[in-house]
Protein backbone atom coordinates (compact mmCIF):
# COMPACT_ATOMS: atom_id res chain seq x y z
CA UNK A 1 0.00 0.00 0.00
CA UNK A 2 0.96 3.58 -0.09
CA UNK A 3 3.18 5.11 2.22
CA UNK A 4 2.12 8.29 1.25
CA UNK A 5 0.70 9.71 4.58
CA UNK A 6 -0.62 13.76 4.54
CA UNK A 7 -2.18 13.56 8.33
CA UNK A 8 -3.03 10.94 11.20
CA UNK A 9 -6.44 12.16 10.03
CA UNK A 10 -6.24 10.84 6.73
CA UNK A 11 -4.20 7.68 7.41
CA UNK A 12 -6.75 6.41 9.54
CA UNK A 13 -9.42 7.14 6.97
CA UNK A 14 -7.07 4.91 4.50
CA UNK A 15 -7.28 2.48 7.13
CA UNK A 16 -10.98 2.51 7.77
CA UNK A 17 -11.91 2.51 4.02
CA UNK A 18 -9.30 -1.02 3.44
CA UNK A 19 -10.92 -2.25 6.26
CA UNK A 20 -14.35 -1.74 4.88
CA UNK A 21 -13.18 -2.45 1.26
CA UNK A 22 -10.85 -5.72 1.74
CA UNK A 23 -13.53 -7.06 4.20
CA UNK A 24 -16.11 -7.16 1.66
CA UNK A 25 -13.49 -8.29 -1.54
CA UNK A 26 -14.29 -4.26 -3.11
CA UNK A 27 -10.89 -4.61 -4.41
CA UNK A 28 -11.66 -1.88 -7.26
CA UNK A 29 -11.97 0.42 -3.78
CA UNK A 30 -8.68 0.32 -2.73
CA UNK A 31 -6.64 -0.31 -5.95
CA UNK A 32 -5.60 3.93 -5.79
CA UNK A 33 -3.60 2.67 -2.56
CA UNK A 34 -1.31 0.16 -3.73
CA UNK A 35 2.05 0.88 -3.61
CA UNK A 36 4.42 0.78 -6.35
CA UNK A 37 5.39 -3.00 -7.35
CA UNK A 38 2.30 -4.61 -6.24
CA UNK A 39 -0.81 -5.69 -8.52
CA UNK A 40 -4.82 -6.14 -8.89
CA UNK A 41 -4.58 -9.71 -8.58
CA UNK A 42 -2.51 -9.74 -5.33
CA UNK A 43 -5.23 -7.95 -3.77
CA UNK A 44 -7.62 -10.37 -5.62
CA UNK A 45 -5.37 -13.26 -3.76
CA UNK A 46 -5.88 -12.03 -0.31
CA UNK A 47 -9.68 -11.14 -0.40
CA UNK A 48 -10.47 -14.48 -1.89
CA UNK A 49 -8.99 -16.41 0.38
CA UNK A 50 -10.12 -14.33 3.13
CA UNK A 51 -13.96 -14.68 2.14
CA UNK A 52 -13.80 -18.21 1.90
CA UNK A 53 -12.72 -18.96 4.93
CA UNK A 54 -15.53 -16.79 6.48
CA UNK A 55 -18.05 -18.82 4.55
CA UNK A 56 -16.60 -21.69 5.63
CA UNK A 57 -16.48 -20.55 9.26
CA UNK A 58 -20.32 -19.44 8.75
CA UNK A 59 -21.19 -22.80 7.59
CA UNK A 60 -20.05 -24.67 10.59
CA UNK A 61 -21.48 -22.48 12.76
CA UNK A 62 -24.88 -22.28 11.20
CA UNK A 63 -25.25 -26.11 9.81
CA UNK A 64 -27.96 -26.61 12.20
CA UNK A 65 -30.37 -23.84 10.48
CA UNK A 66 -28.78 -24.75 7.01
CA UNK A 67 -31.77 -27.15 6.20
CA UNK A 68 -34.83 -24.33 6.53
CA UNK A 69 -33.76 -22.73 3.65
CA UNK A 70 -33.36 -23.44 -0.10
CA UNK A 71 -30.31 -21.84 -1.44
CA UNK A 72 -28.82 -21.40 1.74
CA UNK A 73 -25.45 -20.76 0.15
CA UNK A 74 -26.85 -18.25 -2.13
CA UNK A 75 -27.68 -16.29 1.35
CA UNK A 76 -24.41 -16.24 2.70
CA UNK A 77 -22.68 -15.46 0.09
CA UNK A 78 -25.01 -12.57 -0.55
CA UNK A 79 -24.69 -11.73 3.38
CA UNK A 80 -21.02 -11.30 3.30
CA UNK A 81 -20.54 -9.40 0.25
CA UNK A 82 -23.16 -7.00 1.82
CA UNK A 83 -21.56 -7.20 5.60
CA UNK A 84 -18.24 -6.57 5.94
CA UNK A 85 -16.65 -8.63 8.66
CA UNK A 86 -16.57 -6.34 11.82
CA UNK A 87 -13.77 -6.00 14.20
CA UNK A 88 -13.32 -8.67 16.49
CA UNK A 89 -16.47 -10.32 15.35
CA UNK A 90 -15.51 -14.32 16.65
CA UNK A 91 -17.36 -17.46 14.52
CA UNK A 92 -20.36 -17.30 16.77
CA UNK A 93 -21.02 -13.08 16.25
CA UNK A 94 -20.83 -13.37 12.48
CA UNK A 95 -23.31 -15.97 12.58
CA UNK A 96 -25.81 -13.71 15.18
CA UNK A 97 -25.31 -11.16 12.44
CA UNK A 98 -26.34 -13.40 9.67
CA UNK A 99 -29.03 -14.74 11.53
CA UNK A 100 -30.13 -10.98 11.65
CA UNK A 101 -29.52 -10.19 8.62
CA UNK A 102 -31.65 -12.58 7.64
CA UNK A 103 -34.84 -11.48 9.60
CA UNK A 104 -34.90 -8.16 8.02
CA UNK A 105 -34.25 -9.66 4.02
CA UNK A 106 -36.66 -12.19 4.47
CA UNK A 107 -40.00 -12.94 5.51
CA UNK A 108 -39.49 -15.99 7.15
CA UNK A 109 -41.57 -19.06 8.14
CA UNK A 110 -42.85 -20.01 11.70
CA UNK A 111 -40.99 -22.70 10.83
CA UNK A 112 -37.47 -21.08 9.62
CA UNK A 113 -38.18 -18.71 12.97
CA UNK A 114 -38.01 -22.04 14.99
CA UNK A 115 -34.56 -22.83 13.39
CA UNK A 116 -33.30 -19.67 14.19
CA UNK A 117 -34.45 -18.91 17.64
CA UNK A 118 -32.96 -22.70 18.13
CA UNK A 119 -29.93 -21.58 16.55
CA UNK A 120 -29.32 -18.00 18.21
CA UNK A 121 -30.23 -20.03 21.67
CA UNK A 122 -27.58 -22.12 21.23
CA UNK A 123 -24.93 -19.61 20.37
CA UNK A 124 -26.44 -17.81 23.69
CA UNK A 125 -25.67 -20.86 25.70
CA UNK A 126 -22.02 -20.89 24.02
CA UNK A 127 -21.74 -17.25 24.77
CA UNK A 128 -22.51 -17.47 28.59
CA UNK A 129 -20.39 -20.50 28.76
CA UNK A 130 -17.32 -18.64 28.00
CA UNK A 131 -18.31 -15.69 30.04
CA UNK A 132 -19.02 -17.69 33.15
CA UNK A 133 -16.34 -20.88 33.01
CA UNK A 134 -16.17 -20.91 36.51
CA UNK A 135 -20.01 -21.28 36.95
CA UNK A 136 -19.77 -23.85 34.37
CA UNK A 137 -17.12 -26.44 35.29
CA UNK A 138 -18.41 -26.09 39.34
CA UNK A 139 -21.81 -26.71 38.15
CA UNK A 140 -20.79 -29.50 36.41
CA UNK A 141 -18.73 -30.76 39.22
CA UNK A 142 -21.69 -31.13 41.67
CA UNK A 143 -23.94 -32.70 39.05
CA UNK A 144 -21.30 -35.95 39.70
CA UNK A 145 -22.96 -36.25 43.28
CA UNK A 146 -26.57 -35.39 41.93
CA UNK A 147 -28.07 -39.07 42.36
CA UNK A 148 -27.09 -39.30 45.99
CA UNK A 149 -28.04 -36.19 47.43
CA UNK A 150 -31.18 -36.05 45.57
CA UNK A 151 -32.96 -38.57 47.73
CA UNK A 152 -31.66 -36.10 50.75
CA UNK A 153 -34.11 -33.57 49.44
CA UNK A 154 -36.81 -34.37 52.21
CA UNK A 155 -34.24 -35.36 55.05
CA UNK A 156 -31.61 -33.03 55.18
CA UNK A 157 -32.76 -29.23 55.74
CA UNK A 158 -29.42 -27.94 54.40
CA UNK A 159 -29.04 -29.63 51.61
CA UNK A 160 -28.24 -26.28 48.93
CA UNK A 161 -30.19 -26.72 45.43
CA UNK A 162 -28.25 -25.07 42.79
CA UNK A 163 -29.89 -24.21 39.04
CA UNK A 164 -27.40 -24.90 36.19
CA UNK A 165 -26.35 -20.99 35.35
CA UNK A 166 -25.41 -21.72 31.55
CA UNK A 167 -28.86 -21.68 30.30
CA UNK A 168 -31.38 -18.99 28.51
CA UNK A 169 -34.86 -19.21 27.09
CA UNK A 170 -36.98 -19.56 24.23
CA UNK A 171 -39.92 -20.16 22.82
CA UNK A 172 -41.01 -22.04 19.84
CA UNK A 173 -44.17 -21.37 17.66
CA UNK A 174 -44.78 -24.24 15.61
CA UNK A 175 -44.45 -28.15 16.14
CA UNK A 176 -41.34 -28.75 14.13
CA UNK A 177 -38.76 -29.28 17.51
CA UNK A 178 -41.81 -30.43 19.74
CA UNK A 179 -42.94 -34.09 20.77
CA UNK A 180 -46.51 -35.53 20.80
CA UNK A 181 -46.84 -34.23 24.45
CA UNK A 182 -46.18 -30.55 23.73
CA UNK A 183 -48.42 -27.67 22.21
CA UNK A 184 -47.09 -24.52 20.57
CA UNK A 185 -45.95 -22.11 21.41
CA UNK A 186 -44.26 -23.66 23.79
CA UNK A 187 -41.48 -21.93 26.80
CA UNK A 188 -37.97 -23.65 25.77
CA UNK A 189 -35.19 -24.12 28.30
CA UNK A 190 -31.44 -24.00 26.49
CA UNK A 191 -28.24 -25.07 28.71
CA UNK A 192 -25.15 -26.26 29.02
CA UNK A 193 -24.85 -30.38 29.86
CA UNK A 194 -21.01 -31.23 29.58
CA UNK A 195 -19.84 -29.77 26.47
CA UNK A 196 -23.49 -30.13 24.60
CA UNK A 197 -26.43 -27.84 24.52
CA UNK A 198 -29.61 -29.46 25.67
CA UNK A 199 -33.28 -28.14 25.51
CA UNK A 200 -35.89 -28.55 27.80
CA UNK A 201 -39.58 -27.56 26.88
CA UNK A 202 -41.60 -26.29 29.89
CA UNK A 203 -45.16 -25.62 31.01
CA UNK A 204 -45.90 -22.55 32.56
CA UNK A 205 -45.50 -23.43 35.85
CA UNK A 206 -42.37 -25.17 35.34
CA UNK A 207 -41.09 -21.65 33.65
CA UNK A 208 -42.44 -19.78 36.47
CA UNK A 209 -40.85 -22.30 38.59
CA UNK A 210 -37.29 -21.87 37.25
CA UNK A 211 -37.52 -17.75 36.78
CA UNK A 212 -38.45 -18.44 41.06
CA UNK A 213 -35.63 -20.78 41.64
CA UNK A 214 -33.05 -18.40 39.49
CA UNK A 215 -33.55 -15.95 41.81
CA UNK A 216 -32.78 -17.67 44.87
CA UNK A 217 -30.46 -20.26 43.78
CA UNK A 218 -28.73 -21.66 45.77
CA UNK A 219 -31.23 -22.16 48.51
CA UNK A 220 -33.13 -25.04 50.34
CA UNK A 221 -36.22 -26.68 49.60
CA UNK A 222 -37.60 -24.48 52.53
CA UNK A 223 -36.39 -21.38 51.83
CA UNK A 224 -37.62 -21.90 47.91
CA UNK A 225 -41.33 -23.27 49.82
CA UNK A 226 -41.54 -19.93 52.30
CA UNK A 227 -41.33 -17.95 49.06
CA UNK A 228 -42.97 -19.49 46.25
CA UNK A 229 -45.41 -17.73 44.37
CA UNK A 230 -46.24 -20.87 42.04
CA UNK A 231 -48.84 -22.96 44.35
CA UNK A 232 -51.03 -21.32 46.44
CA UNK A 233 -50.59 -21.35 50.18
CA UNK A 234 -47.97 -23.00 51.97
CA UNK A 235 -46.62 -26.28 53.92
CA UNK A 236 -45.90 -29.73 53.59
CA UNK A 237 -48.21 -29.86 50.29
CA UNK A 238 -46.24 -26.97 48.42
CA UNK A 239 -42.84 -28.72 49.87
CA UNK A 240 -43.48 -31.94 47.92
CA UNK A 241 -44.56 -30.41 45.06
CA UNK A 242 -41.28 -28.15 44.95
CA UNK A 243 -39.27 -32.07 45.85
CA UNK A 244 -40.81 -33.43 42.77
CA UNK A 245 -39.77 -30.66 40.51
CA UNK A 246 -36.17 -30.59 41.90
CA UNK A 247 -35.70 -34.00 40.88
CA UNK A 248 -37.50 -33.74 37.72
CA UNK A 249 -35.20 -30.94 36.86
CA UNK A 250 -32.08 -32.72 38.30
CA UNK A 251 -32.77 -35.51 36.00
CA UNK A 252 -32.27 -33.29 33.07
CA UNK A 253 -29.02 -31.56 34.38
CA UNK A 254 -30.60 -28.62 35.08
CA UNK A 255 -30.11 -28.50 39.15
CA UNK A 256 -27.29 -30.08 41.51
CA UNK A 257 -27.28 -29.92 45.25
CA UNK A 258 -24.52 -29.49 47.65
Amino acid sequence: MSREIVTSEDYATQLRRLARSLAAARNDEVLDLLAPGYHPWQVEMFTDGNVDKRFEKLQVQLEFVQPAFDEFESLLETYIHEQPLAAYDTGTSDGDRFLAWLESHRELTPAQCDFVVCQRSRHAVEDTGRRNRLGHIRFQELTSLTSELAGELDSNPNLQIHLNPIHVWGCFETRVFLDDDAEPPADVLFYASSNEVRTAVLEPDGHQLVHELASLSPCTIDDWANQCNSFAGRGPRVRIKLMEFCRELAELGLVAFA
